[in-house]
């Protein structure tokens, strides 16, 4: 876990679960589920039931096996946050200068010249 700011905090604390892991615990269905709802959204909070054994190495591998970080931890609720998983983001283009404005007479020149 890494130290988080108070807006990221209240974020936290408002968001609902979103994945509910009953006495089945860590299984490939919930591997599946948490792929898909990290492709959906950025962040998601997941919840252990009282009913079902939950250790810190569990939720670190389920955290590495979807390529993604663990933002907060907290009793039985967990929050991942997803990683950039090989995709490109797009970049802006690159911002063009605005041209010059140049008089007649020094359009000729730089065409005949080279560009200045």
């Amino acid at each position: 876990m890494k130290n988080i700011s108070d807006t990221t905090e209240s974020y936290i604390q408002t968001l609902k679960p979103t994945i509910w892991v009953g006495k089945n615990g860590y299984t490939d269905d919930l591997v599946a589920e948490v792929r898909r709802q990290l492709d959906a959204r950025k962040v998601i909070k997941i919840k252990w039931l009282q009913s079902s054994d939950m250790n810190t190495e569990e939720v670190h591998d389920l955290a590495k096996t979807v390529s993604a970080e663990v933002i907060a931890a907290r009793g039985r609720m967990v929050v991942l946050g997803a990683k950039n998983r090989g995709k490109f983001l797009e970049t802006a283009p690159a911002r063009r200068t605005p041209p010059k404005n140049l008089s007649a007479r020094d359009k000729i020149r730089s065409s005949f010249m080279g560009k200045k």
